[in-house]
């Protein structure tokens, strides 16, 4: 999987607010991809907001995961933060994503992060 790739899918994560089967199919394999040693889950399961979370715990154990935002009906206004130092302001990379569903703004920011440890 080259970076236009992984860059389009990462945007149509921040800016879709109803991706189908076949979007969050990239997605799982995206996944895949830039963390090979992440159990795999079905596109269903990638799907829901519990288990972006679980993929990001278990992507990256003991680093922070910051998550803010506001619920408006139905376009939140969602953003998320994977930091390793939630103490200082020297991570190495920092895991960012943005998205109208919570979901969606986890996975961005697994992926973006992931992206940038792979090069």
């Amino acid at each position: 999987m080259k970076d236009p790739e992984l860059d389009i899918l990462i945007d149509e994560l921040e800016t879709k607010r109803d991706m189908t089967i076949a979007d969050f199919d990239g997605v799982t394999h995206a996944l895949a991809f830039l963390l090979p040693d992440l159990a795999l889950r079905s596109t269903d399961q990638v799907r829901a907001t519990d288990e972006a979370i679980l993929i990001a715990d278990e992507a990256y154990p003991n680093w922070s995961i910051h998550i803010r935002g506001r619920a408006n009906d139905r376009d939140g206004h969602w953003h998320c933060t994977l930091r390793e130092n939630d103490s200082r302001d020297s991570d190495a990379a920092i895991g960012m994503g943005r998205s109208p569903v919570l979901g969606q703004a986890i996975l961005a920011a697994v992926m973006r992060l992931a992206k940038l440890q792979k090069t």
